[in-house]
Parts: structure tokens; sequence; C-alpha cells
């Protein structure tokens, strides 16, 4: 029997041909809004840079083109989220709300009342479950106990919240239905389900806008979170417009024939294959979009990943920098080996001995007789006293500050060798306090893929090797991380973590100040003389100017107005109670003349320069940039100009206790990258320190692409990914403005640049390695 149109049989296929024209029309809606929203991707990347309309140009087309995968699948998704909502029809806005009337049909005022009231009810629901694991989390406990605790309050706030919908909607259902006064019945539950989330858009935004940054600020003042200058939320609002527009496209353009709908979403792909050549020879857009493009920056990633043809996480296509995509021994990130007549590294060329021997000497036997000479000055029996300052940029008040953010380090500065261009090795914790009391570069090290990395046995780190000669070694610390997890616990006779939430408790929560229980604990230890009756070695890591930054109203005049208003505050909260720790040894006469002084930081942070917020992922100066001051008992106060590097930490604190670094005929991986700043604290008058080229290694991790720095002089090279390269000159460009790459200024350091990276002793780690 002939089957008709509408037989069964032919059912099937024409719902599935109904359905594929649909997702046809939502790949074009999404490609449409992918390329507007890439549009303005573009504009936030392109912000503030040089006014160069080519750059600018090339900078939108490329974005057009990474984003436009993303945007497919994106309207992919939201096609077949749409399929699901109305198999029958393209929803959209008029079909959405008929069909809640036509549900609302024979009881229009049960339906007008429950909507709104659910509406609130999950409003509320959500402001509550916000306040439960705020509280839950700043508690002292197990993340385990926390988080059960947290899902039990939400289910249950969640079971109240539905009762209490139930209860009231037949009161609210009279109220609307039953007209006095002149009013009108409101039974429409459009109107107020619109009316009930224009409420609750009104209390969100009443609660972002008087909130902390914090959560702080009343009930609906947890939603101040969303001010986090960190918080950037373009790229999921970009998605979902994407998304929005992919769901209601097919019923927008439903008489467009599915196979023209189709080719017109595919077009924009030309400009993602223009991108994969083109972002090769255009290293400036390519970096602009992975630093300020919200989606561009994350999908040139995924690019990246999906070129990558030999899996040595580096790509030929898309800016990625792999002269040899073939090879997985081949790359930007590769050991350069010297001699073997291949471009390892993709710098270039080929790097020999006897360049390496001329760009990038070994330490020369006078620095070694200085070094020498100077440790013969320190007195024998010295103890050393090392502070670290999480977050603290290197423009404290002996630096220039005019705010008084720093009054008792600003008094040690003025008795102390002060190191005014001094360099972390990282921008955040993870990457650079480990291999800052290790003594080797970030990539040297034995490392994790984490974003807190944890250190293997292979690495000696310098408490170590005090503890080996005698030395009575102690630590006091207000986080977990500084404890067995990472090993940098490893060393000490004492790890004092009583400044620290308990075992288990949530690291990612900083709303407790810590510095009075740091300094505390310190002078207790200090304060034994089963610590003090020999020689010592005492390590306080303050905690207090990291994020969250408190307000501390006994610290009166930097106010809250701003982030760095509430961090300058935190600083000077600091310096307070490392005061008291200065103060109790200097009083102590046994130790002020018998102990050195070294204070440094880990890392700086960023307040809208660069249009970055916080730390991490970058080196820019206000990130890597920190206070080195380095007071010795006899020393003449002095300041040293020349950059300098915290990879020379280790070995100083070595020489000013006397104790040797790695024998001679030690394990290949003993060994020490940095040079020992005692020659430039016992400078003769008038002399003046010698320069040396300063590295700066933060290896790829979870969150964070490889970034390095180099300086020589005042030319800073940074090289992300070890792909694309920037150059600025720090004299005349402070703020690291004009990028000077490709000028004959980049062919003068980069090969030095090659030289010094290829001294490195350099461990691959990449995420297979837990």
């Amino acid at each position: 029997m002939k089957r008709t149109p509408s037989s069964p049989g032919n059912a099937v296929p024409t719902l599935a041909r109904a359905w594929a024209g649909r997702l046809a029309r939502s790949a074009l809606g999404a490609s449409i809004f992918g390329a507007l929203a890439a549009s303005l991707d573009a504009g936030w990347a392109t912000a503030g840079a040089v006014d160069d309309a080519a750059f600018q140009r090339a900078t939108y087309l490329a974005d057009i083109g990474v984003f436009a995968p993303v945007a497919l699948a994106v309207g992919l998704l939201g096609g077949l989220f749409a399929i699901v909502v109305d198999p029958s029809r393209p929803p959209s806005p008029a079909t959405l709300v008929a069909s809640l009337r036509v549900r609302a049909i024979g009881r229009p005022a049960d339906i007008a009342a429950f909507v709104p009231l659910a509406v609130l009810a999950a409003f509320l629901w959500m402001t509550l479950c916000a306040h439960l694991a705020r509280a839950l989390l700043g508690l002292e406990a197990a993340p385990l106990l926390v988080g059960t605790a947290i899902a039990a309050g939400a289910l249950g706030l969640g079971l109240i919240a539905g009762l209490a919908v139930l209860a009231l909607t037949p009161p609210l259902r009279r109220a609307l239905a039953n007209a006095s006064d002149g009013r009108p019945a409101c039974v429409d539950p459009a109107v107020t389900g619109g009316v009930a989330l224009g409420v609750a858009a009104t209390l969100f935004a009443l609660g972002v806008a008087t909130g902390g940054v914090s959560g702080e600020g009343g009930f609906l003042g947890i939603y101040g979170v969303f001010k986090r200058p960190e918080l950037d939320l373009r790229a999921p609002a970009l998605l979902l417009v994407v998304a929005l527009a992919a769901f209601l496209a097919p019923a927008a353009v439903r008489t467009l024939r599915a196979p023209l709908a189709l080719v017109l979403a595919l077009a924009p792909l030309a400009l993602t294959a223009r991108a994969a050549s083109s972002l090769n020879v255009e290293p400036a857009v390519a970096q602009a979009l992975e630093r300020d493009a919200p989606v561009g920056g994350k999908s040139l990633a995924i690019l990246r990943r999906a070129a990558d043809r030999d899996g040595d996480r580096a790509a030929a296509l898309f800016g990625g920098g792999d002269c040899d995509d073939r090879d997985p021994r081949v790359h930007p990130l590769a050991e350069e080996i010297l001699d073997n007549g291949v471009d390892d590294d993709c710098t270039g060329g080929d790097l020999t001995a006897a360049a390496l021997a001329q760009l990038a000497p070994a330490p020369s036997a006078a620095r070694a007789e200085a070094r020498a000479s100077s440790e013969a000055r320190v007195p024998a029996d010295l103890n050393v006293v090392l502070v670290t300052i999480d977050t603290l940029r290197w423009d404290l008040g002996y630096a220039g500050n005019p705010r008084p953010v720093s009054p008792n380090l600003d008094a040690l500065a003025a008795r102390s060798t002060v190191f005014e261009r001094a360099y972390s090795l990282a921008s955040y914790t993870g990457k650079s306090i480990g291999p800052m009391l290790i003594g080797k570069y970030g990539s040297e090290t034995h490392r994790n893929w984490g974003h807190f990395n944890k250190f293997g046995e292979e690495d000696t780190f310098v408490a170590e090797r005090l503890k080996g000669a005698g030395v009575r070694t102690m630590s006091v610390h207000g986080h977990r991380y500084f404890g067995s997890f990472g090993g940098l616990d490893r060393g000490f006779d004492v790890v004092d973590m009583s400044a620290a939430p308990p075992e288990g408790a949530p690291w990612d929560v900083d709303n407790k100040a810590t510095s009075p229980a740091l300094t505390d604990a310190a002078l207790r230890l200090l304060g034994s003389p089963e610590n003090t009756g020999g020689r010592f070695f005492l390590w306080v890591h303050y905690l207090d100017p990291h994020a969250d930054y408190l307000r501390h109203d006994d610290v009166p005049g930097f106010g809250a107005s701003s982030q760095r208003d509430l961090y300058d505050g935190e600083v000077a909260f600091t310096d307070r109670h490392i005061g008291r720790l200065l103060d109790a040894i200097a009083a102590a006469p046994t130790l002020a003349a018998r102990t050195a002084i070294v204070v440094t930081s880990d890392h700086g942070e960023a307040f809208g320069e660069h249009k970055m917020f916080r730390h991490g992922f970058e080196l820019w100066e206000e990130l890597v940039r920190v206070p080195l001051l380095v007071h010795v008992p006899g020393a003449a106060p002095s300041r040293v100009q020349a950059r300098r590097s915290l990879i020379d930490l280790a070995p100083t604190l070595l020489d000013l206790m006397r104790v040797p670094g790695p024998a001679e005929g030690a394990p290949a991986t003993d060994f020490l990258s940095g040079t020992s700043l005692l020659p430039d604290v016992f400078l003769a008058p008038g002399e003046q320190a010698a320069a040396r080229d300063v590295l700066i290694d933060m290896p790829a991790g979870p969150y964070n692409d490889a970034r390095r720095s180099f300086l020589r002089g005042d030319m800073k090279l940074t090289i992300s990914g070890g792909a694309r390269f920037e150059l600025y000159d720090l004299a005349s460009d402070p703020e690291e403005r004009k990028n000077l790459w490709g000028t004959p200024a980049a062919k003068e350091i980069e090969p030095y640049y090659a030289a010094t990276r290829a001294r490195l002793r350099e461990i691959q780690v990449t995420g297979a390695r837990k």
C-alpha cells in the first residue's frame, strides 16, 4: 500500500529533517552573534593598545576566526536544547509565554501565584545558601565536614523554600483573583512571573552595589563578591548571548532554507583557517588575544591543543611556535642541546658551546674571590631571621611611597643593604617560594603539575643544608601549603603552624588576619633557650597582604574606597606586627649583635596595570619586582641599584651562616643556580655593584602558561609560552607599554637569552605528573 506523507513510516524522517534544519538555523544564529561577540572580545583585547589600524584590524579578524569554532559548538548545544524544550516547533519568546499561558488554562490564578513565588523563593534560597557557605567556610573544620554541612543546609533550605511557596500560593491566588477597589484581577502568569524576575534582578543589582568584595554588607551584600576585579564574567556573558541566539534563531529565520543557513553559518571558519597561519607572523595579535580577549584567548589555547600533531604541547599553527610539529623533541620549551645541529627550542638555530661561553659565561674567579672576602667579614656565630611577606610590592615607604605603609621596614632599610631592583622567581607563590628556598629556577626543580607545587626529594632546601651543619632551624606559618604538602617543611627542626587553619581546612578562604599570631609564635620560639642557645635560622612568612584584603580599624589613614586602599592597610597592619618582631630582636643583647635579618616577598600585586588585578599568569614589573633588605651586623647601610634576583637568596643565606653549598662530586641534581649577595652587602664606599643578567622563570601549570622574563641592563625580554616575545626598555618605558620586539634591540638581547636558557638544567613536567 502506498504511504501518504503523513503516514507513520514518514514521520521519523520528516521530524529528523525538521530538527536538522533547526540545528542549521541555530548554527547560523550562533555564527552571526559569535562574530558580533568576537568583535566586542577583540575590542577589549585592543583597548589601550597602540593606535595602529592595521593591528586592530588583524586582531578583529583573528578573534572572529578563533571564536568561530566555539560559537558553532555553543550553537549546536543551544539548538539541541531548543529541540528538547519544544520538539514540535522552534521556540520564541512569544511561544514560550503562550505555552505558559496554555498551562494556566483552567487554573490561571494558581499558576499566576505560583510562578512569582517560585522565582522569589529561588532567589531567597540562593542568597541564604551563599551566606551559609560563607559562614561555614570560615570555620576551622575539616573540608569534608564543611562540604557535608553546606550540602545538607542547602537541601534543608530548599525544602523550607518549597514548603513556603506551597503555603503562600493559596492566599496570593485569592489576592490576585479577587478584584477590589476597582482593580482588575491579575491572573496572567507571564505578567506576574515577569514582575518577580524584575524584583529579583533589582535585589541582585542592589546587593552587588552595596556589598563588599568579600560578601560583607548585610543580607544582600553577599552579592558584592561580583565586584571582585579578578572575577571576569565577560566570557560566560558572551557565550550566554551566543547560546540564546542559537536557541531563538530557528524561529526568527524559519523561512531560510537549511542548506543556505548551514553554508552561511560555516563561513567564519574561513577566518579560522586564516588565523591558523597569520598568527604565526603576527605575534603581537596572538599576545593581545591571549591576555585580554576573554573568549578569544581561551579559544586560541583550545585550537593550539587541537593542532598539536606530535603531542609536545606546542603547535605549528595559531602562533604556537613549534618549528617541527612532527618531532616531539623539538618545540619552544625544549632544552637546547649544544652542537647537535638541531634547533631544539625553535630559537632560530643550534647553539654552540663556544657561543654559550661567550654570551653566558660561568661565574668568574674574581666573583668567587669577592664572595670569600665578604664571607670572612660575617660574624662566625651569626644567626639569620628570614621574613617573607606574601604579595608585597616593591614600592614601600623607603622606595618612595608617600603613604605610611611601612614605617618599621623603612627603619630596617635605613640600617641595611637595600636592593632597589630585586625580582622574584615567578608571580605567584607555588612557583616562587619553593625555588627561592631551593636555589634553583622553577623549571630546574623536581615538581608536580599542581598550582601549589610539590617539590621532590631530589631538590635540597636551604634549611636542610643548614640543619645538616648543626644550625637550629625553625619556621612559622599561617598557611598549610608551607607545611608538609609541598615539602617546604623539609629541614626544619620546628614548624609552627599555630597561626594556620587546622589541617584539612580550605586553602582558598582568606578572611582571617594572621600577622599577630605569626609574630606571637615567632617570639615564643625566640624566647626559648632550646632554640636560641646556639646558632639558629628562623623563617616567618606573613600572609595578610594577600587578597582578600581585610579592613583594620586600628590602622587608620588608608580608607576603603578602593582595593589599593585596603591593600595598603593590610601592608601597614603587617608592618606593625613585623615591627614587634624586629623590636624584640633589637632589644635582646644576645641577639641584636649576631642576628642578620633578610626581608623579601614571593611576588607583587597588580591594581589595574595592564588591565590586570591580583597576581599570577604574567610577569609585569608590578608582579615580579619585590622588596629585598639584607641587614648584617657590622655592614654599613647602602643601596644597590643593579638588578638582582631572588635566585641569589639561598647562596646568600648559606654564606651568612658560613655553611657550604653543594660539595664537589655531589649528584648532578644538587646545585645552586644563584650567586651570593654578600659582595654587594660589603661593597667599598663609593663602589657600585656590577650588573648581572636576571632571569624570571615561571613554568607552565594547570592555571598558567609558561612565562619567562630576561633582563639585561634596562632591557626586559618577556617570552610567553616559549614562542611569543615582547621587549621593553625599562629606563624609558617603566610601565612596559611600547613593545620593541622586531627592532634592532631585539637582535641584540635575543642571543643572550638563548645562551642563558641553555645553561638551565630544565626538568620537563606536564599534566601527567600529579
